[in-house]
């Protein structure tokens, strides 16, 4: 296509409807996909913390997030009147660290017959983010390479799985990866243009990002290098020295009013707390204890305190005692808090942390001993994470089309000055997927899911614009290529969206095997994440209605709650029928909760087990008599991994129909040795 001619086909009106449609084919695809799905493991406690905060003024429930997406998704849920009263009548509301999980299990208890009915007007707010996201992508890779080369972009990111199954979620997630770019792309136009009206639009988006995800306090260290670097290629001898003075004030004055918008957001509670009078647990910010404080166990089915006690039992406030311990913080005391919850994870938890000191005195277990959130890759779990954890993710959930596309974007870059922007653009492309790479691999111990390292999509997408203006300055046959190939790119992209629609979370590309083997190389919020529960209980009632069946389930809804549904006389529940269920039998020493339950094998029957349990994840799970989960160690219902299934719920609960020659086979797994009791769940929830 000749530039010229190009021109003139996308003219300005059909430009505008090709951006409103493919914007309006994505908001439609996560709309209709999560109208379908169960609420997954972090919405079900981001909701309830964010209608508290309303309800109360007060951000102490779950401070492990910043609080604007929470405020947010919970404005039509409090539209509905959700029952909580109950809630804040609880000792356990008054204490200190109000307890997020307890407070998440009894909103759900409270509001059971209406549970989804709630959470759906919250849920439907999310994919804006994603729209929002979409025409900022447009518009800076159209500024960069041109309209095809906006479009280019913008169409990676609309049929991006990825995307597209975080996107729908109560989650920070995607609305963190884009106000993240947008306020990075507004720093780029202030950069062009250092004027104080983009000082301002600046510094608000800086302040908004960080009221969205901690991660995004790199910002503060990665705009100063993109500055540095336009200075350095850009900036003229002559009035260095002036500008560099007027770009120290004008970066001054956008931190200083990110800070404003941050304590706005958590309505300056607690801004001013002095230094010294914070609980931190991160190693970061806490020294050991010379003598630990220990916590001994008053309750014999508990298997460890609360994660914070935990960790104060050997570590303190390491300004406590220091001249900066009276330090005013000019920060939200939730926001420090939070960031300090954060870190903690990120940086592993102290083995001994998650025990009572009734075990921790009786074991040999090194001081310095960290536990990070239990991980799974191509078949092994452990505690510690692998560097290349985020690289595999990549690999196994980009498709096949845009991975292409975004290696020949990368192989054009020597081949011709129209196919390079200038330094601080290729940096502001470069830059962050980088760092969050670089710091996500080497710099945590967090390995759960490729949504941590969402935020390099839109500037790896954003760096595939480059394809348009590289494809019109080629001839003849070369240019028709390169155009035919770059449409295959986008073409497969797209298909494989549509092809897995709606089971967004469980996509995997072609070359990795697929949805149906994706639990082969990843689990967790990667695959099964507890979005299938309701679709268990549709094709149970439709393959086999009032048959009993065990269930395993990876996620924060109980199951019970169809029961209690089906109790309900009101038609627009659309309750359907009551679930005949049970929790199956766990392998001996994974479940101290429930003495018993161990008592296998199973029994001939139908079973529905989530895909990160059946690899041997530790996490919570239910059982019918009871409310609240319990928390299952390693392995518990790993077992389950020499059956065949019989089938699959949204790739990520798998049916099984065990006969009596399995559960004589299996009978050898209870008969053996007792297991060494692995370590429970992370305390933690989701992040």
């Amino acid at each position: 296509m000749e530039e010229g001619a190009g021109r003139s086909l996308l003219t300005r009106p059909r430009l505008v409807l090709i951006v409103g449609l493919l914007l309006i084919v994505q908001w439609s695809l996560a709309v209709i996909s999560l109208l379908g799905e169960t609420p997954t493991v972090d919405e079900v406690v981001h909701l309830p913390a964010g209608v508290s905060y309303w309800e109360m003024g007060t951000f102490r429930l779950y401070p492990h997030n910043p609080p604007l997406i929470k405020l947010l998704a919970a404005l039509p849920v409090l539209q509905a009147g959700p029952e909580t009263a109950p809630l804040y009548r609880e000792a356990r509301w008054g204490w200190p660290d109000a307890n997020k999980a307890a407070f998440a299990h009894g909103f759900m208890l409270l509001n059971a017959p209406r549970l989804f009915e709630l959470m759906a007007p919250a849920r439907l707010m999310m994919p804006i983010a994603a729209v929002i996201g979409g025409l900022v992508i447009f518009d800076w890779s159209r500024r960069l390479w041109g309209p095809w080369g906006g479009l280019i972009s913008l169409t990676l990111w609309t049929f991006c799985p990825n995307i597209l199954a975080h996107t729908r979620l109560i989650t920070t997630d995607v609305s963190a990866t884009v106000i993240g770019f947008a306020a990075t792309y507004a720093f780029w136009h202030f950069l062009r243009r250092p004027t104080w009206g983009l000082v301002v639009v600046a510094g608000l988006l800086l302040g908004i990002a960080q009221l969205t995800k901690f991660s995004l306090l790199l910002l503060y260290g990665l705009w100063p290098l993109l500055w540095l670097i336009q200075e350095l290629t850009r900036g003229e001898r002559a009035g260095r020295v002036r500008r560099v003075g007027r770009s120290a004030v004008q970066g001054v004055a956008m931190v200083a009013l990110s800070v404003l918008v941050i304590n706005i957001g958590y309505g300056f509670e607690g801004t001013g707390k002095k230094l010294g009078d914070f609980a931190f647990t991160c190693q970061t910010l806490t020294t050991e204890r010379e003598t630990p404080r220990p916590l001994f166990r008053t309750d014999p089915t508990r298997q460890g305190p609360d994660l914070k006690a935990g960790v104060l039992q050997f570590r303190e406030n390491r300004f406590r005692g220091t001249p900066l311990a009276s330090l005013p913080v000019p920060l939200p005391e939730y926001y420090v808090s939070g960031f300090d919850d954060q870190k903690l994870e990120a940086e592993g938890v102290p083995v001994r942390a998650m025990m009572f000191a009734d075990d921790w005195m009786n074991a040999s277990i090194p001081p310095d001993a960290i536990s990070g959130y239990p991980v799974f890759l191509d078949g092994e779990l452990s505690n510690e994470s692998w560097w290349y954890y985020y690289l595999m993710t990549l690999v196994y959930k980009v498709p096949e089309g845009t991975w292409a596309l975004l290696l020949l974007a990368i192989a054009v870059i020597p081949m011709a000055s129209r196919n390079r922007a200038e330094a601080v653009d290729e940096a502001s492309i470069w830059i962050v997927p980088a760092v969050v790479l670089g710091v996500m691999s080497f710099g945590t111990n967090i390995a759960i899911g490729l949504r941590y390292v969402l935020p390099i999509f839109p500037y790896l997408f954003l760096g595939a614009g480059r394809l348009a203006p590289w494809a019109s300055g080629l001839q003849g046959g070369a240019r028709t290529a390169a155009i035919a190939g770059i449409g295959v790119g986008l073409l497969a992209t797209a298909s494989a969206a549509l092809l897995i629609h709606p089971h967004y979370l469980a996509y995997f590309n072609w070359v990795s095997g697929g949805a149906k083997r994706g639990s082969e190389h990843l689990i967790d919020s990667n695959l099964d994440w507890g979005q299938d529960l309701k679709g268990l209980h549709d094709w149970l009632e439709l393959n086999a209605p009032g048959e009993r069946v065990g269930i395993a389930y990876f996620g924060q809804v109980n199951p019970e709650v169809f029961n209690i549904r089906a109790q309900v006389d009101d038609p627009s529940i659309g309750s359907g029928r009551p679930l005949d269920w049970f929790l199956p039998p766990v392998l001996p020493g994974t479940l101290p909760e429930r003495p018993g339950q161990d008592a296998g094998p199973p029994e001939p029957g139908l079973y529905a087990v989530s895909a990160s349990l059946m690899r041997g994840l530790p996490w919570r799970v239910y059982a019918p008599d009871r409310w609240a989960p319990m928390s299952a160690r390693l392995g518990a219902f790993r077992y389950f991994e020499s059956l065949e299934p019989i089938g699959q719920i949204g790739y990520s609960i798998l049916l099984y129909r065990v006969t009596p020659a399995d559960a004589t086979r299996l009978a050898s797994r209870w008969q053996s040795a007792p297991v060494e009791p692995g370590m429970p769940a992370n305390p933690s929830m989701g992040d």
